[in-house]
């Protein structure tokens, strides 16, 4: 008993078609496939790159902004102090006016008084010097009577 193999033409024909098979499969199935793959990963490493270029920009952004409102409460905080100082310089020459003006109207009260004294100082005078004079004449009139 021999057990051998005996090469005939249908080991060759299902050679020949298992090369022509994977072939055609390379050219129509896997090399589409593998060129999706690739074109997909040159997609993802140039979306990452965006991303990192996207990622400093964005850090770059929030720095300026971060400079930004630094200047902008400084800024704010002089111009407040600024408007506090105008405020109280402007309540201080109000209080400086109204000071002077209540001292005018002081004064000029104190003039009306002044004169209201005088002409009531006169007209007591003047009524002092009646009633001295009725006095006088009682008197002289009691004297030429007795």
């Amino acid at each position: 008993m021999h057990v051998g193999i005996e090469l005939n033409q249908t080991l060759f024909i299902q050679l020949i078609l298992f090369l022509g098979f994977m072939f055609i499969m390379k050219k129509i199935y896997f090399d589409p496939y593998l060129e999706a793959l690739e074109e997909r990963e040159q997609n993802i490493e140039k979306m990452l790159k965006e991303a990192e270029e996207n990622n400093k920009k964005a850090k770059e952004i929030l720095k300026e902004v971060d400079i930004l409102l630094t200047k902008a409460k400084e800024e704010s905080k002089n111009i407040l102090e600024q408007s506090r100082k105008e405020t109280n310089q402007i309540v201080a020459d109000i209080l400086k006016k109204a000071s002077e003006e209540a001292e005018k109207e002081i004064e000029e009260a104190k003039k009306d008084i002044e004169k209201v004294v005088e002409i009531e100082l006169k007209a007591l005078d003047k009524a002092i010097e009646i009633v001295s004079q009725d006095i006088a004449k009682k008197i002289l009139s009691l004297g030429e009577a007795a």
